[in-house]
């Protein structure tokens, strides 16, 4: 029995030739041959024959060449990478070592800002309080002449101050009420006029002989109050806002040493003494009150800092004050309070 042919598993002849497609480089290194139907047919009018001879692919083919070996190779992008790496790395390394450096900077002043002041600190902020004290005490050298008289109302119609004032002086001196008085200038504190439901402004003026305002002063101290016209008036010392300040942050300290039976006096510079035993204490700024209160055997009590309290209250920096208006602005007073203008100078 004759066995059949196996079939051989071979592609079939296409009935039809695949057609190749051109590539972009197709130019460069194939030749179309003469008579192809993708030749272009001329326009124009034959030209003479040229030399038969086919155009030399293997110039194309190096120039190809030449064109591939000029690309980047893998190590030359690795190189490039490399480079990139390293300079981001030394830009994050130097912004490392700034903030580092602005951290400690940092951590330094929050340490200063824990710890009290040092010694040169110290001497700094003594020696702007003793500047404090002899502008104040300068302040005060200018008033030494001047009396401040409270209660007299204002009155609608123009005042003659100078006659009040001669009149109310010689009454406290027991003198005739036309004696003379001689004083350079007599006015209200100068500050607008208050509503009538407040009290009246001061009166302020200044006595040419300093012995003969001493004398009105201490024969003063002998009444608290003086009937004038039925009014009840009382005199003061003309004294700074700063000096006003600090009575009134010490004022805590005199009443207790008033209840203790201790007498005091004022100084200027601004300045509270006591001499208890022959020795002589002082209370010059806030830093001396501890000791002061120890030495008096008084309890201890919380007296605020009136140094710091009158740098608050200071002029504003030239950058947030207002711009100055054309009309002259009158200065307000001092607000004088008898709890602190007590007779103990």
């Amino acid at each position: 029995m004759v066995r059949g042919k196996g079939k051989l598993n071979t592609p079939k002849t296409p009935a039809h030739r695949a057609t190749r497609r051109t590539g972009p480089l197709d130019t460069f290194i194939t030749t179309v041959p003469p008579g192809s139907p993708h030749e272009e047919t001329a326009k124009m009018a034959d030209a003479p024959p040229s030399p038969a001879h086919a155009p030399d692919s293997m110039e194309a083919i190096r120039r190809l060449e030449r064109m591939i070996s000029a690309l980047p190779t893998k190590t030359d992008l690795s190189d490039i990478i490399a480079d990139l790496r390293e300079g981001f790395g030394r830009e994050v390394r130097e912004v490392r070592v700034d903030m580092e450096a602005l951290s400690s900077r940092v951590g330094l002043l929050e340490e200063t800002a824990r710890h009290p002041l040092q010694p040169a600190q110290t001497h700094t902020r003594d020696e702007f309080s003793d500047l404090q004290r002899r502008v104040d005490d300068l302040d005060n050298r200018g008033r030494r002449h001047n009396i401040r008289v409270r209660g007299l109302a204002e009155t609608d119609d123009p005042e003659d101050l100078r006659t009040t004032l001669r009149e109310l002086f010689n009454l406290i001196l027991n003198r005739d009420t036309d004696a003379p008085v001689p004083m350079d200038r007599g006015h209200r504190a100068l500050r607008p006029r208050p509503p009538s439901t407040a009290p009246p402004r001061d009166i302020i003026c200044h006595l040419v002989d300093y012995s003969l305002k001493e004398e009105i002063m201490k024969r003063a101290r002998t009444s608290q109050h003086w009937d004038y016209h039925g009014h009840r008036l009382e005199l003061f010392h003309d004294l700074s806002p700063f000096t006003l300040a600090a009575r009134r942050c010490l004022l805590p300290v005199t009443q207790a040493l008033r209840q203790a039976g201790i007498q005091y006096r004022w100084g200027f510079p601004f300045a509270l003494s006591v001499e208890r035993n022959g020795i002589r204490h002082v209370i010059q700024r806030p830093a001396d009150v501890r000791d002061f209160l120890h030495e008096m055997d008084l309890p201890g009590m919380n007296v605020r800092d009136w140094e710091s309290d009158q740098r608050k209250d200071g002029p504003a920096p030239s950058s947030q004050r207002r711009p100055r208006r054309p009309r002259r602005r009158q200065r307000p007073s001092p607000v004088h309070d008898p709890a602190v203008e007590d007779p103990m100078e």
